[in-house]
């Protein structure tokens, strides 16, 4: 396998106060989430939790799927 030399990448100040701008905002972003998600918590609690199973339960019109073993699955059968 052929090598080649390594990719040689310099950085600048304004490299480095971009970034430390783009780190700040970012942790102020997650500051007002957590603000938003701890007052939207307290409204929450007074309303009924959701539950992200709910989507996985049938609706009480549907008609429940008839679940059939591995061996009925793969046309296997018992008989001796």
């Amino acid at each position: 396998m052929l090598r080649r030399k390594p990719t040689a990448v310099t950085i600048t100040a304004e490299d480095i106060a971009a970034f430390e701008e783009a780190r700040l905002r970012r942790l102020q972003e997650n500051k007002e989430n957590k603000e938003n998600k701890q007052t939207e918590q307290g409204k929450a609690s007074t309303n009924a939790q959701y539950d992200p199973s709910d989507e996985l339960k049938p609706l009480p019109g549907d008609k429940a799927r008839i679940v059939r073993s591995r061996e009925e699955r793969i046309g296997v059968s018992r008989r001796g």
